[in-house]
């Protein structure tokens, strides 16, 4: 219900006030979710300034230091939404990163998950997801307990997703002009698409009846080789024509109609703002300015 829908990701107050107006009264259960909401706790902090001082340590939530045109951010902030775990989001300005930060694990990277009263961190974004299944019993399990081969098989699925993502990367380089490029793509997407048109009742991979850990692996990618029809990779997204594979275009659609997914992915206008933002700066970075959550 109204818990599972406000309480997984950041405590959203513009949604939480559509609820409220959409049952048109405050129940008890709504003013709990209203004062978390607005918790100081769990408000985002932005590190704009190369000078600014590392934040206090929380004592209560997680956080997330990020930006959210990171796919590997994205992959966090899907397990923590499917997991239900509140946190707090710490957005980075990765242009000019505070010099403390280099000295925390991640050495500069992100994204990296910092315990209550900094007590710990983790740096890896398939390490944070693994950790957030393995520790909370809320949510979804993003890996079986009950069968250990399903388990092994989705875990290994990191190879896969790992490929998806190099080839990605190399297509997006040179903007898609390169055959070689976009046929090395294309043939890991068939793949993928193969995988779900296996599956006998469930749109997700490994026929499970909701997103496991190989979703939220292939998402932040997939997704941002769809979106490349709007920047100037859109030659080599024609070439690569994802949307001819129904497959995945199906598994795609029954992702993208998840309210977890729906809160922690970013727009298409931010996708294209950072195209235009990299060509005036000539900076292959994200700027805070472009560290936008969903509305």
């Amino acid at each position: 219900g109204i818990n599972a829908e406000y309480m997984g990701s950041r405590m959203d107050i513009v949604r939480l006030t559509a609820k409220i107006a959409q049952v048109g009264m405050v129940t008890k259960e709504l003013e709990e979710l209203w004062k978390a909401a607005s918790d100081p706790l769990l408000q985002t902090i932005h590190l704009e300034k190369e000078h600014f001082i590392q934040p206090p340590p929380n004592p209560k939530y997680y956080r997330l230091y990020g930006h959210y045109l990171c796919p590997f951010v994205e992959r966090a902030l899907l397990a923590l939404a499917f997991k239900r775990v509140p946190y707090q989001f710490v957005a980075i300005d990765l242009p000019s990163r505070p010099k403390w930060y280099f000295d925390l694990p991640s050495k500069g990277k992100i994204p990296l998950l910092e315990f209550p009263n900094q007590a710990k961190y983790m740096a890896e974004s398939t390490d944070i997801c693994l950790f957030l299944d393995e520790t909370f019993n809320t949510g979804i399990q993003l890996l079986p307990k009950d069968n250990e081969e399903l388990k092994a098989k989705i875990k290994g699925f990191t190879n896969q997703a790992s490929k998806l993502g190099s080839s990605f990367y190399s297509f997006q380089t040179d903007a898609g002009e390169s055959d070689d490029k976009v046929k090395a793509l294309r043939e890991i997407l068939e793949e993928l698409n193969e995988m779900i048109k296996q599956n006998k009742n469930h749109p997700f991979f490994f026929d499970r009846p909701h997103p496991t850990f190989a979703d939220i692996l292939v998402l932040p990618h997939f997704r941002r080789i769809l979106l490349c029809e709007h920047t100037k990779a859109r030659k080599g997204w024609a070439k690569l024509k994802p949307y001819e594979l129904a497959g995945l275009m199906w598994w795609y659609s029954n992702m993208m109609m998840l309210e977890e997914v729906l809160k922690v992915t970013t727009s298409k206008e931010n996708f294209v703002e950072l195209e235009k933002w990299q060509a005036e700066t000539k900076q292959h970075s994200l700027p805070i300015s472009l560290n936008k959550p969903p509305i």
